[in-house]
């Protein structure tokens, strides 16, 4: 399992190789499919360079973890010794609408795609990183005081978040089993941050949090 400080080091380095990417792009942020194409992709090849420096384990993207649920490539893979990685990321880029809540529904199925990986034994330690803007994360506490599950992406370094999976019983869920996840989960689901980072430019402006995920309990249907 890598080192927090490393983990931290490398989302730091990445998020200056994009800020700098969109300041030479200037006006060619300010468009969502650009911006949702191309910054995506750079932050995920950033990352991958980042976390490969100095490391002899390799670093692959759009690597898949395994059968069923875990087919679907996942971003960022770290090769350990064994067999097992010791690292998965899932990234999800805020595309720069008004969507919040499909923003959000996405970045907890990511979520739950990597607890399963954990679970499984697939990764020694999962995680997604959300890149969003300021306003979505000033928007997102007041929606998940209504709504059970969202409260995992308004963890801090300080106090890790733990919900009960059986919120995913709703029907807002329906697109994340439709799509083949397990429902078989843990009684809990829980997520803190693992590393942050800022980007500052003319053209926009991303917080980037990478969440630590992880399942508790035993497990049992999650849509019973």
């Amino acid at each position: 399992m890598l080192e927090p400080e490393a983990v931290q080091a490398a989302l730091l380095a990445a998020a200056g190789e994009v800020q700098a990417l969109m300041n030479h792009l200037g006006l060619a942020a300010r468009s969502a499919p650009a911006t949702k194409l191309a910054f995506e992709a750079d932050l995920r090849s950033s990352l991958r360079k980042a976390l490969q420096f100095g490391r002899a384990e390799l670093v692959s993207t759009d690597a898949s973890l395994g059968p069923g649920p875990l087919a679907q490539p996942t971003d960022v893979i770290v090769a350990a010794k064994t067999r097992v990685p010791q690292l998965a990321i899932e990234v999800q880029w805020h595309p720069r609408s008004e969507d919040h809540a499909g923003f959000a529904n996405a970045a907890v199925a990511d979520m739950l795609k990597m607890i399963v990986a954990r679970q499984k034994g697939a990764v020694e330690q999962g995680t997604v990183l959300v890149a969003a803007p300021p306003r979505f994360w000033r928007w997102l506490p007041g929606y998940a005081e209504d709504r059970a599950g969202y409260e995992l992406l308004t963890t801090d370094t300080e106090t890790p978040a733990s919900v009960k999976s059986d919120f995913l019983a709703g029907s807002t869920w329906d697109f994340v089993f439709e799509a083949g996840m397990d429902r078989q989960l843990p009684d809990r689901l829980w997520s803190s941050i693992m590393a942050a980072a800022e980007l500052r430019s003319p053209w926009a402006e991303m917080d980037l949090r990478l969440l630590d995920v992880k399942g508790l309990g035993a497990l049992g249907d999650a849509r019973a």
